[in-house]
């Protein structure tokens, strides 16, 4: 997934406690809305402001983010996120 916002952290996870992948929190100046007309306006139009992603690397091919989990207000919820989605394995490079 190309992707045009600043990474802030960078590190990896183990994808089934054994396969290293890399993980990163990205900042990007738009929280993208769904485009679906079924949605409430807040969730279905894109906003200006800043949020931080959180992108999980490729099992399979180091380098490559394939998928993204949600958008967040701040850099220290995308590290929750992180912890917890990751199963306590994320290992940040610092």
């Amino acid at each position: 997934m190309k992707f045009d916002g600043q990474v802030l952290r960078q590190g990896t996870w183990l994808y089934a406690n054994e396969v290293v992948c890399d993980i990163r929190i990205v900042r990007h100046d738009w929280r993208y809305g769904t485009a679906d007309y079924e949605d409430p306006p807040d969730v279905r139009e894109d906003v200006q402001g800043e949020f931080f992603y959180l992108q999980f690397g490729s099992p399979v091919k180091r380098g490559e983010y394939p998928s993204s989990g949600s958008c967040h207000l701040s850099l220290e919820e995308a590290q929750r996120e992180a912890d917890k989605a990751t199963h306590g394995t994320v290992k940040w490079n610092d």
